[in-house]
């Protein structure tokens, strides 16, 4: 790990980051472009998810694993933020002092609560509000009138429907209590069961997987509202659920091991009951 201080630090990454896409540097990274890192941008940021999963408490940042880990994959992540302003750069378009600027200058214009005087946030709530204005204020200027305009259509859709939700209950259009969100709830998956049992008949009918799609669709939104009214990030909630069933499974498939035996080999209520085994084992945990 490089010893050089702070900004010297700073400065030398970017440096770095330069010479790789000079003449004379680096053939790959200089053959890449804007729409070539796009995937690389989406799988660092993953993994950066997938450290931020092992920090369930500060302490775990002891753990000399995971801090090294999360050290590299938030590097890996402003590298992909370095290598499209050296770009953009070379086209005289910005730097990434520019990038950083302007950053800046967006974190003191909706943090008035911090850098005015007279102004004040009283909780983190009053805090979001402040942010949530100024930044009504910056899209109305440039012609943005929608409460949903510059939510990102790239990023993952339950992450989206969340933040979808998230706006307009901001402007009131939500329900008053749960009665309402969980009646829908109710009422879109009888939707879909009848929707499903109409394909169960005719699989190959291609309006009647249609239908099932749209209430699949209407089904999880609607959950997406549960969630947010109850404070759970759903993408979370998922990831999490993922996690635990990779745990079970790989559950089951360790015991067939013992015996000899593939998931292929055995039958649903031999599994199942690895299943139930491997649950029992989360809860002594």
């Amino acid at each position: 790990m490089s010893t050089k201080p702070g900004l010297e630090s700073l400065t030398h990454v970017i440096e770095t980051v330069h010479r790789l896409r000079a003449p004379g540097g680096c053939p790959w990274d200089r053959a890449q472009t804007h729409q070539s890192l796009r995937q690389y941008l989406i799988e660092e940021a993953y993994e950066v998810l997938d450290v931020l999963d092992q920090i369930k408490e500060p302490t775990d940042l002891q753990d000399p694993k995971v801090k090294e880990n999360f050290r590299e994959e938030l590097g890996d992540l402003l590298m992909q933020v370095l290598l499209h302003s050296e770009m953009t750069s070379e086209q005289g378009v910005f730097n990434i002092y520019d990038v950083a600027n302007g950053l800046a200058e967006k974190l003191i214009r909706r943090h008035p609560h911090v850098f005015l005087t007279g102004k004040e946030a009283k909780d983190a709530d009053d805090a979001l509000k402040n942010w949530e204005k100024k930044k009504a204020e910056e899209k109305k200027a440039k012609g943005e009138d929608s409460v949903l305009s510059g939510l990102p259509k790239g990023i993952p859709a339950l992450q989206r429907a969340a933040r979808m939700i998230e706006k307009v209950t901001k402007v009131g259009f939500q329900w008053a209590d749960m009665k309402g969100p969980l009646d829908k709830v109710s009422e879109e998956v009888a939707e879909l069961k009848a929707e499903v049992l109409k394909l169960e008949k005719d699989p190959k009918d291609e309006a009647a997987r249609k239908k099932v799609e749209g209430e699949l669709g209407d089904v999880f939104f609607t959950l997406c509202n549960v969630a947010y009214l109850m404070k759970v990030n759903p993408e979370d909630a998922l990831r999490n659920m993922l996690q635990k069933f990779e745990g079970r499974f790989r559950y089951i498939e360790k015991r067939l091991k013992e015996q000899g035996k593939t998931p292929e080999q055995s039958g649903l209520e031999e599994m199942d009951r690895y299943w139930n085994e491997a649950k029992k084992q989360e809860t002594k945990n």
